[in-house]
């Protein structure tokens, strides 16, 4: 007849059981791609035109996508792979903006400039672009007609913001969307019919340098509409 094992002894077999399998099935901890790449870079700008816009932005394409991010390194492809959430690398379409137009905080239309490798998503929310505030540093256009929108404008839903590439589309229906888009996809350029789809609207940031700055003559007009021929 076997001796049953109760009271205090049970009690550390137990507890030295738990030990042992959370020691055998819990890995090393790991850094993530935030904390090994990314850095506090960033200074104030005096001008930021449209082309400088979209300089930025057109080099994340193949980067990766993380939710609430804003950190990536211009290698044209997804550092973290199949790992949503991770302080991984990537911004997300909000970050994204936010970088691109050089925002700050509300109530401020001056620039900022960060850097790829800065970390930092900004304070606005999908939600925010689609309703801005009147204190926010962009507006909601009265329309997403071709001869309103300029390229580096945007289109926002609650849920979604793309920047609007200068690339000619090659159907009237949609327009090349600079955006990140998702951990599916990462961050790229893709045709979407956003503007004609009524759960977005259109964007525009506040106060940018002409893009002829600083050779500009009187009466220089801004950039025009991107058109379909």
């Amino acid at each position: 007849m076997k001796r049953a094992v109760s009271g205090p002894v049970a009690m550390a077999a137990v507890a030295s059981m738990v030990l042992i399998f959370l020691g055998l099935t819990a890995g090393p901890a790991r850094a993530s791609f935030v904390s090994n790449n990314c850095r506090t870079n960033h200074a104030s700008d005096d001008h930021h035109r449209r082309k400088d816009a979209l300089a930025y932005a057109i080099v994340a394409k193949g980067e990766g996508y993380e939710w609430g991010g804003g950190c990536w390194n211009d290698n044209n492809r997804d550092d973290t792979p199949n790992a949503p959430d991770s302080n991984g690398e990537g911004p997300d379409c909000s970050g994204l903006t936010f970088k691109s137009w050089e925002l700050r905080n509300p109530g401020d239309n001056r620039y900022t400039y960060y850097d790829k490798l800065e970390n930092v998503h900004g304070p606005y929310t999908t939600y925010d672009y689609h309703s801005p505030a009147s204190t926010y540093p962009f507006i909601k256009l009265p329309d997403k007609s071709r001869k309103t929108t300029i390229y580096m404008d945007a289109f926002a839903k609650n849920g979604h913001v793309g920047l609007l590439s200068n690339r000619v589309s090659p159907s009237s229906n949609t327009d090349y969307i600079i955006e990140a888009k998702g951990d599916a996809y990462g961050t790229g350029e893709w045709l979407e019919s956003y503007r004609y789809n009524s759960s977005y609207v259109g964007v525009r940031r506040k106060n940018w340098t002409p893009d002829c700055y600083p050779q500009c003559q009187m009466g220089a007009s801004q950039p025009r509409v991107v058109t379909v021929p």
